[in-house]
């Protein structure tokens, strides 16, 4: 590439834009575990400043996918020392050779944290949690019915955070953006809908209905049947389709 670029330049600014491209080697396999990075080979492949690159690096080390090691340089690590509920790392791995068997094991940390949020929120019987899922409910609805999935995807992101976050609990707000990562991960590359997308929303239905009469069992109950399902049409799912 050309001179030097501003770091802070473009959306996101280009030391973001680096950490994503060298983040997306690694977890798509193209720089496998062991693989040496070149300072040298990233400054001229992406157009930076070694300062730029070093801050890169630092980056990738706190995220753990690779380690400095003394006399040999930056070193690619096995996905096992990954930051694994990052939200990049899950982007990241959405597009490479593990994308199946990190969407099941995401669904399962789904399975074991939604359905207690859905109680938390049932018990706390908030107006503005309600007032929140309704909308978001109505935003895939419609979303639905005019045949936008991509709208819908993006409603249906806004409903999980607003379950999660309306169980106000410190911890679980934590995770919040790991599980709207999988959410993303999950709907990334789809164009359509599938057949069970009504029963679907039938299902957001009834949990948003028992969060709003304050019926803990039957919010923890809906909510888990919704995440059990989502991961019986996710990994039983052609190609394409969308839950």
């Amino acid at each position: 590439m050309g001179g030097k670029v501003n770091p802070l330049s473009g959306p996101g600014g280009l030391h973001a834009r680096v950490v994503d491209a060298i983040g997306s080697r690694i977890a798509t396999g193209e720089l496998a575990p062991g693989s040496v990075l070149s300072t040298e080979r990233i400054e001229q492949d992406h157009g930076v400043s070694r300062s730029v690159v070093r801050e890169v690096l630092r980056t990738l080390t706190g995220l753990g996918m690779v380690q400095p090691r003394h006399r040999v340089g930056t070193t690619v690590l096995p996905v096992a020392a990954w930051n694994l509920l990052d939200p990049r790392v899950i982007t990241w791995r959405a597009a490479g050779p593990d994308s199946r068997r990190q969407l099941g094991e995401l669904l399962t940390l789904r399975e074991a944290l939604e359905p207690m949020a859905a109680r938390s929120a049932a018990a706390g019987r908030d107006e503005e949690t309600t007032r929140t899922l309704r909308e978001a409910l109505a935003g895939m609805t419609t979303a639905f019915e005019d045949g936008k999935p991509h709208d819908f995807a993006t409603a249906d992101t806004a409903f999980h955070e607003a379950l999660l976050r309306g169980a106000h609990n410190d911890v679980l707000s934590q995770l919040v953006q790991t599980v709207l990562a999988t959410l993303r991960a999950r709907y990334a590359g789809h164009r359509s809908f599938s057949d069970e997308t009504a029963v679907s929303l039938d299902r957001h239905r009834e949990l948003v209905d028992a969060v709003a009469a304050g019926d803990q069992a039957a919010a923890e109950a809906a909510s888990r049947a919704l995440v059990r399902e989502a991961r019986a049409e996710v990994l039983g799912a052609a190609e394409g389709d969308l839950t």
